[in-house]
């Protein structure tokens, strides 16, 4: 490899492979599973009634880990996986607006047309039964219930970074405060 390369050697665009390993790690502990198994069933998640969002996570042991691993590197090194953090979030909050979408619109329209061309079709079909269609929509929902936890977590990943930079500027302000 060149030193001009913007590639490593697995052909990937090169990065700070620092940062990079705590990305890696950040998004283990920011795991979607987590959130859909352990967070809806913790105190943590009785505050989302409230107007609070941000003490809860600074109990949060993904929060404290998370702040953990960032501890080790550089001001430019945060920047960068705040930006990064950002880009991934806009990314997967748009793939769970469009497969929302998507699997909303596509199967109602398509139920509707089908039923204005044969009436019958669904009884043929055997949706005629209460059963059949609460299992479809139960899957429809799963999907989308799965796309907005992993949205949430990518949102969750990058206020983590925000907080992290504004910490580390209040700290610096504090310092220089401080005769």
């Amino acid at each position: 490899m060149t030193p001009t390369s913007k590639t490593d050697a697995n052909g990937l665009i090169r990065t700070d492979p620092m940062a990079m390993e705590v990305w890696k790690r950040l998004t283990k502990g920011f795991a979607t599973w987590r959130l859909l198994l352990v967070a809806g069933f913790t105190r943590r998640g009785l505050h989302h009634f409230g107007n609070d969002h941000l003490t809860p996570l600074n109990r949060a042991g993904h929060w404290k880990i998370g702040l953990g691993l960032l501890g080790g590197l550089s001001e430019a090194q945060i920047d960068f996986l705040k930006t990064y953090a950002e880009l991934n979030a806009s990314r997967v909050d748009r793939s769970f607006r469009t497969y929302a979408l998507l699997l909303v619109t596509l199967p109602v329209g398509a139920t509707i047309g089908i039923n204005e061309i044969d009436r019958d079709i669904w009884d043929r079909l055997g949706f005629s039964q209460i059963e059949s269609v609460i299992a479809i929509l139960g899957l429809w929902a799963i999907a989308v219930g799965i796309l907005m936890a992993a949205a949430w977590r990518a949102r969750d990943l990058a206020d983590l970074l925000v907080f992290e930079q504004a910490r580390r500027e209040l700290m610096r302000a504090q310092q220089t405060a401080t005769p």
